[in-house]
Protein backbone atom coordinates (compact mmCIF):
# COMPACT_ATOMS: atom_id res chain seq x y z
CA UNK A 1 0.00 0.00 0.00
CA UNK A 2 1.13 3.50 -1.07
CA UNK A 3 0.09 5.12 2.39
CA UNK A 4 1.37 8.47 0.78
CA UNK A 5 -1.55 8.70 -1.60
CA UNK A 6 -4.20 9.48 0.70
CA UNK A 7 -2.19 12.78 1.10
CA UNK A 8 -2.29 13.44 -2.62
CA UNK A 9 -6.06 12.80 -2.96
CA UNK A 10 -7.24 14.64 0.38
CA UNK A 11 -4.77 17.66 0.29
CA UNK A 12 -4.57 18.77 -3.70
CA UNK A 13 -4.02 22.13 -2.89
CA UNK A 14 -1.64 21.94 -0.10
CA UNK A 15 2.27 22.84 -0.47
CA UNK A 16 4.12 19.80 0.45
CA UNK A 17 7.59 20.77 2.67
CA UNK A 18 8.67 17.55 3.68
CA UNK A 19 7.78 13.61 2.48
CA UNK A 20 8.89 10.61 3.67
CA UNK A 21 8.55 9.27 0.00
CA UNK A 22 11.76 7.72 -0.80
CA UNK A 23 12.95 7.18 2.89
CA UNK A 24 12.32 3.70 2.69
CA UNK A 25 10.41 3.91 5.73
CA UNK A 26 7.81 0.34 6.36
CA UNK A 27 4.68 0.79 7.98
CA UNK A 28 4.34 4.38 8.61
CA UNK A 29 4.42 7.27 6.35
CA UNK A 30 4.66 11.35 7.06
CA UNK A 31 4.13 14.42 5.51
CA UNK A 32 5.04 18.13 6.52
CA UNK A 33 2.25 20.35 4.66
CA UNK A 34 1.04 23.97 4.77
CA UNK A 35 -2.89 24.41 3.37
CA UNK A 36 -4.37 27.49 2.06
CA UNK A 37 -8.05 27.82 3.62
CA UNK A 38 -10.65 26.62 2.00
CA UNK A 39 -12.86 22.96 1.45
CA UNK A 40 -11.37 19.40 1.27
CA UNK A 41 -12.62 16.49 -1.11
CA UNK A 42 -14.56 14.00 0.72
CA UNK A 43 -12.46 10.79 1.71
CA UNK A 44 -13.00 7.18 3.19
CA UNK A 45 -9.67 6.51 4.74
CA UNK A 46 -8.29 3.19 4.26
CA UNK A 47 -5.48 4.00 7.10
CA UNK A 48 -5.12 5.53 10.31
CA UNK A 49 -4.13 9.00 9.80
CA UNK A 50 -2.44 11.53 13.03
CA UNK A 51 -2.69 15.22 12.30
CA UNK A 52 -0.38 17.40 14.63
CA UNK A 53 -0.22 20.80 13.90
CA UNK A 54 3.74 22.20 14.89
CA UNK A 55 3.01 25.57 14.86
CA UNK A 56 0.12 27.95 15.77
CA UNK A 57 -2.10 29.20 13.25
CA UNK A 58 -3.54 32.29 15.31
CA UNK A 59 -7.32 32.76 14.34
CA UNK A 60 -7.94 29.93 11.71
CA UNK A 61 -10.24 26.76 12.45
CA UNK A 62 -10.36 23.16 11.13
CA UNK A 63 -14.34 22.38 10.60
CA UNK A 64 -14.77 18.73 9.95
CA UNK A 65 -17.66 16.14 10.25
CA UNK A 66 -17.18 12.24 10.20
CA UNK A 67 -18.69 9.56 12.60
CA UNK A 68 -21.84 11.57 12.77
CA UNK A 69 -20.52 14.14 14.65
CA UNK A 70 -19.34 17.46 13.96
CA UNK A 71 -16.33 19.21 15.06
CA UNK A 72 -14.33 22.46 14.81
CA UNK A 73 -10.95 22.90 16.27
CA UNK A 74 -8.72 26.32 16.70
CA UNK A 75 -5.36 25.35 15.13
CA UNK A 76 -2.74 25.84 18.05
CA UNK A 77 0.40 24.25 18.40
CA UNK A 78 0.33 20.61 19.15
CA UNK A 79 -3.39 20.01 18.53
CA UNK A 80 -3.91 16.69 17.51
CA UNK A 81 -6.79 15.14 15.02
CA UNK A 82 -7.37 11.52 15.15
CA UNK A 83 -9.01 9.98 11.71
CA UNK A 84 -9.48 6.13 12.12
CA UNK A 85 -9.36 4.10 8.86
CA UNK A 86 -12.97 3.46 7.62
CA UNK A 87 -14.30 6.51 8.74
CA UNK A 88 -15.75 9.09 6.09
CA UNK A 89 -15.25 12.26 6.70
CA UNK A 90 -17.66 14.51 4.06
CA UNK A 91 -17.27 18.10 5.41
CA UNK A 92 -13.64 19.77 5.55
CA UNK A 93 -13.41 23.35 5.86
CA UNK A 94 -10.22 25.40 6.91
CA UNK A 95 -11.12 29.08 8.11
CA UNK A 96 -7.50 30.60 7.44
CA UNK A 97 -4.34 29.39 6.23
CA UNK A 98 -2.27 26.45 7.54
CA UNK A 99 1.71 26.39 8.62
CA UNK A 100 3.54 23.34 9.16
CA UNK A 101 0.76 21.04 9.66
CA UNK A 102 2.15 16.77 10.22
CA UNK A 103 0.15 14.37 8.76
CA UNK A 104 1.30 10.50 9.98
CA UNK A 105 -0.36 7.64 8.29
CA UNK A 106 -0.72 4.41 9.78
CA UNK A 107 -1.62 1.15 7.79
CA UNK A 108 -4.35 -1.15 9.73
CA UNK A 109 -1.58 -3.80 9.93
CA UNK A 110 0.29 -1.95 12.67
CA UNK A 111 -3.00 -2.94 14.48
CA UNK A 112 -3.48 -5.95 13.62
CA UNK A 113 0.07 -6.94 14.95
CA UNK A 114 -1.15 -5.53 18.48
CA UNK A 115 -4.13 -7.55 18.31
CA UNK A 116 -2.67 -10.63 17.17
CA UNK A 117 0.34 -10.31 19.95
CA UNK A 118 -1.96 -9.37 22.37
CA UNK A 119 -5.03 -11.80 22.07
CA UNK A 120 -7.25 -8.75 21.50
CA UNK A 121 -9.59 -8.63 18.77
CA UNK A 122 -11.20 -5.20 20.19
CA UNK A 123 -7.67 -3.49 18.69
CA UNK A 124 -8.57 -2.64 15.49
CA UNK A 125 -8.20 1.28 13.70
CA UNK A 126 -11.80 1.39 12.83
CA UNK A 127 -12.46 1.04 16.67
CA UNK A 128 -10.71 3.87 17.22
CA UNK A 129 -12.75 7.38 17.68
CA UNK A 130 -13.00 10.27 15.40
CA UNK A 131 -11.38 13.07 17.20
CA UNK A 132 -10.55 16.55 17.22
CA UNK A 133 -8.54 18.72 19.67
CA UNK A 134 -6.32 16.43 21.49
CA UNK A 135 -4.19 17.10 24.12
CA UNK A 136 -1.78 14.13 24.18
CA UNK A 137 1.99 14.49 25.59
CA UNK A 138 2.90 11.04 24.47
CA UNK A 139 1.13 11.31 20.67
CA UNK A 140 3.00 15.01 20.56
CA UNK A 141 6.30 13.26 21.32
CA UNK A 142 6.14 10.94 19.16
CA UNK A 143 4.89 13.26 16.49
CA UNK A 144 7.95 15.63 17.26
CA UNK A 145 10.58 12.49 16.64
CA UNK A 146 9.13 12.18 13.30
CA UNK A 147 8.84 15.72 12.51
CA UNK A 148 12.17 16.12 13.01
CA UNK A 149 13.33 13.10 11.51
CA UNK A 150 11.22 14.03 8.49
CA UNK A 151 13.17 17.46 8.24
CA UNK A 152 16.72 16.19 8.95
CA UNK A 153 17.63 12.68 8.33
CA UNK A 154 20.17 11.01 10.45
CA UNK A 155 22.05 7.85 10.87
CA UNK A 156 19.51 5.45 12.31
CA UNK A 157 16.37 7.80 11.74
CA UNK A 158 14.51 4.98 9.96
CA UNK A 159 14.38 2.31 12.80
CA UNK A 160 13.38 5.52 15.22
CA UNK A 161 9.98 6.59 12.99
CA UNK A 162 9.24 2.34 13.14
CA UNK A 163 9.27 2.07 16.42
CA UNK A 164 7.85 5.40 16.98
CA UNK A 165 4.60 4.27 14.52
CA UNK A 166 4.47 0.98 17.24
CA UNK A 167 4.00 2.88 20.17
CA UNK A 168 1.59 5.28 18.40
CA UNK A 169 -0.60 2.85 17.65
CA UNK A 170 -0.06 1.17 21.07
CA UNK A 171 -1.18 4.40 22.65
CA UNK A 172 -3.58 5.11 20.52
CA UNK A 173 -6.03 1.98 20.82
CA UNK A 174 -4.91 1.77 24.47
CA UNK A 175 -6.17 5.52 24.85
CA UNK A 176 -9.02 6.17 22.21
CA UNK A 177 -10.79 3.01 21.59
CA UNK A 178 -14.66 2.54 22.14
CA UNK A 179 -13.50 -0.33 23.70
CA UNK A 180 -10.74 -0.69 25.85
CA UNK A 181 -9.28 -4.16 27.34
CA UNK A 182 -9.55 -5.07 30.87
CA UNK A 183 -5.74 -4.15 31.64
CA UNK A 184 -4.96 -7.41 32.18
CA UNK A 185 -2.51 -9.17 30.09
CA UNK A 186 -3.27 -12.28 27.52
CA UNK A 187 -0.61 -13.25 26.38
CA UNK A 188 3.14 -13.79 28.32
CA UNK A 189 5.64 -11.56 27.95
CA UNK A 190 8.98 -13.21 26.46
CA UNK A 191 11.77 -13.60 28.87
CA UNK A 192 14.66 -11.55 28.57
CA UNK A 193 17.15 -13.35 26.49
CA UNK A 194 20.45 -11.40 25.98
CA UNK A 195 21.31 -14.31 23.88
CA UNK A 196 18.88 -12.97 21.09
CA UNK A 197 19.71 -9.36 21.47
CA UNK A 198 23.54 -10.25 21.31
CA UNK A 199 22.58 -12.17 17.82
CA UNK A 200 21.27 -8.75 16.52
CA UNK A 201 23.85 -6.62 17.58
CA UNK A 202 26.62 -8.81 16.05
CA UNK A 203 23.83 -8.16 12.75
CA UNK A 204 23.92 -4.64 13.47
CA UNK A 205 27.54 -4.44 13.31
CA UNK A 206 28.16 -6.52 10.50
CA UNK A 207 25.25 -4.47 8.21
CA UNK A 208 26.06 -0.31 9.43
CA UNK A 209 26.89 0.35 5.36
CA UNK A 210 23.01 0.04 4.71
CA UNK A 211 19.85 0.78 5.98
CA UNK A 212 18.46 -1.88 8.86
CA UNK A 213 14.68 -1.48 10.00
CA UNK A 214 13.01 -3.16 13.44
CA UNK A 215 11.26 -5.49 11.27
CA UNK A 216 14.92 -7.02 10.32
CA UNK A 217 16.44 -7.34 13.27
CA UNK A 218 13.29 -8.65 15.20
CA UNK A 219 13.39 -11.96 12.77
CA UNK A 220 17.25 -11.87 13.30
CA UNK A 221 16.26 -12.14 17.40
CA UNK A 222 13.09 -14.40 16.55
CA UNK A 223 11.11 -12.01 18.13
CA UNK A 224 8.11 -9.95 17.16
CA UNK A 225 9.09 -6.07 16.61
CA UNK A 226 7.29 -4.83 19.67
CA UNK A 227 8.73 -6.97 21.97
CA UNK A 228 12.11 -7.14 20.14
CA UNK A 229 12.02 -3.36 20.78
CA UNK A 230 11.23 -3.40 24.57
CA UNK A 231 14.07 -5.97 25.01
CA UNK A 232 16.76 -4.93 23.69
CA UNK A 233 16.48 -1.82 25.49
CA UNK A 234 15.89 -3.62 28.50
CA UNK A 235 19.20 -5.57 27.36
CA UNK A 236 21.15 -2.77 26.05
CA UNK A 237 19.74 0.25 27.91
CA UNK A 238 18.96 1.70 24.69
CA UNK A 239 16.60 1.85 21.85
CA UNK A 240 17.62 -0.13 19.01
CA UNK A 241 17.43 2.89 16.60
CA UNK A 242 19.80 4.71 19.27
CA UNK A 243 22.34 1.95 19.45
CA UNK A 244 22.34 1.94 15.74
CA UNK A 245 23.27 5.66 15.00
CA UNK A 246 25.85 4.87 17.97
CA UNK A 247 27.73 2.10 16.10
CA UNK A 248 27.41 3.84 13.20
CA UNK A 249 29.52 7.37 14.88
CA UNK A 250 31.71 4.95 15.92
CA UNK A 251 32.19 3.63 12.70
CA UNK A 252 32.94 6.55 11.37
CA UNK A 253 35.49 7.79 13.90
CA UNK A 254 37.39 4.80 12.95
CA UNK A 255 37.04 4.89 8.97
CA UNK A 256 38.17 9.02 9.58
CA UNK A 257 41.27 8.51 11.11
CA UNK A 258 42.58 6.48 8.18
CA UNK A 259 43.58 8.96 5.33
CA UNK A 260 42.63 6.52 2.41
CA UNK A 261 39.45 6.31 2.83
CA UNK A 262 37.28 9.31 1.47
CA UNK A 263 34.27 11.23 2.96
CA UNK A 264 32.06 10.13 0.69
CA UNK A 265 33.28 6.19 1.44
CA UNK A 266 32.82 6.60 5.07
CA UNK A 267 29.60 8.56 4.96
CA UNK A 268 28.62 5.39 2.57
CA UNK A 269 30.13 2.85 5.20
CA UNK A 270 28.19 4.60 7.64
CA UNK A 271 24.81 3.98 6.63
CA UNK A 272 24.26 7.44 5.53
CA UNK A 273 22.49 8.69 2.21
CA UNK A 274 24.99 11.17 1.18
CA UNK A 275 27.80 12.85 2.31
CA UNK A 276 25.61 16.10 3.16
CA UNK A 277 23.73 14.05 5.60
CA UNK A 278 26.39 12.28 7.02
CA UNK A 279 28.51 15.61 7.87
CA UNK A 280 25.66 17.38 9.11
CA UNK A 281 24.49 14.61 11.59
CA UNK A 282 28.45 14.24 12.55
CA UNK A 283 28.50 17.70 13.11
CA UNK A 284 25.05 17.65 15.74
CA UNK A 285 26.75 14.60 17.33
CA UNK A 286 30.13 15.24 17.69
CA UNK A 287 30.64 19.22 17.51
CA UNK A 288 32.52 19.92 14.39
CA UNK A 289 32.86 18.00 10.98
CA UNK A 290 33.95 14.73 9.56
CA UNK A 291 37.10 17.01 7.67
CA UNK A 292 37.84 19.05 10.86
CA UNK A 293 37.55 15.55 13.10
CA UNK A 294 39.50 13.89 10.57
CA UNK A 295 42.52 16.97 10.82
CA UNK A 296 42.65 17.16 14.57
CA UNK A 297 42.82 13.32 15.15
CA UNK A 298 46.38 13.18 13.26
Amino acid sequence: MDLHRHGEFKFPNADLVASSRGRGWSGVAAELRCHAAGDLPAILPVQMEITIATRRSPGAFVSRKGAGLRQRTAVEEGTIWLCPSGVGEDEINISGDLLDILHVYLPDERFAHLAEHYGDARIRPDAVRYLAGLDDSVIRHLGAAIHRELLEESSAGRMMVETASLALVARIAQAYGHDRPDGQRTSAPVAACPERIRRAIEYIRDNLDRELTVAELAEVACLSPFHFSRLFKSVTGRAPHAFVSAARLEEARRLLSRDAVSLAEVAHRSGFSGQSAFSTAFKRAVGCTPREYRRRSK
